[in-house]
C-alpha cells in the first residue's frame, strides 16, 4: 500500500490522534537532530519540521474542541509535503511518517 493510502487510513482510524501525536513527536526529534548536526541547510529544514508540527497539532481532536480549524484530512498529506518542500525537509517527513505508521500499526495490531 502506498504511503499516501496508509496515511489516509490512519487519519480515518480510531488511532488518528495517536498517529498524529507520534508523527509530531518524530518530527520534533528530527528538528533536534538537525540542529545538533550543524548542517548548513539545518535552519530551513528545522523550520519546515516546526511548520509541519504546527499543522499536525491543528489536526488533533483537542485542538478542534478548542476551536482550532485544521485541514481537511484528504488534503493533510499534501499540506505537509508542501511545508516539507519549502525547507528541503521531505526526507525528515518521510522518515517520521514511516515511523509513525509502523508504531500505530504495531499498537492496533497488538490490540
Amino acid at each position: 500500500m502506498k504511503i499516501r493510502n496508509q496515511v489516509q487510513s490512519a487519519l480515518e482510524s480510531e488511532a488518528r490522534d495517536l498517529f498524529l501525536r507520534t508523527l509530531g513527536h518524530r518530527l520534533g526529534i528530527s528538528a533536534r537532530e538537525i540542529f545538533a548536526s550543524g548542517n548548513p541547510d539545518g535552519l530551513s529544514q528545522a523550520r519546515a519540521c516546526n511548520e509541519m508540527m504546527i499543522a499536525i497539532w491543528s489536526q488533533l481532536d483537542v485542538a478542534k474542541s478548542a476551536g482550532v480549524a485544521g485541514y481537511p484530512d484528504s488534503e493533510f498529506l499534501a499540506i505537509l509535503l508542501s511545508k516539507a518542500d519549502i525547507g528541503g525537509a521531505r526526507p525528515h517527513l518521510r522518515s517520521a511518517l514511516e515511523s509513525a505508521l509502523t508504531f500505530v500499526d504495531g499498537i492496533i495490531g497488538a490490540g
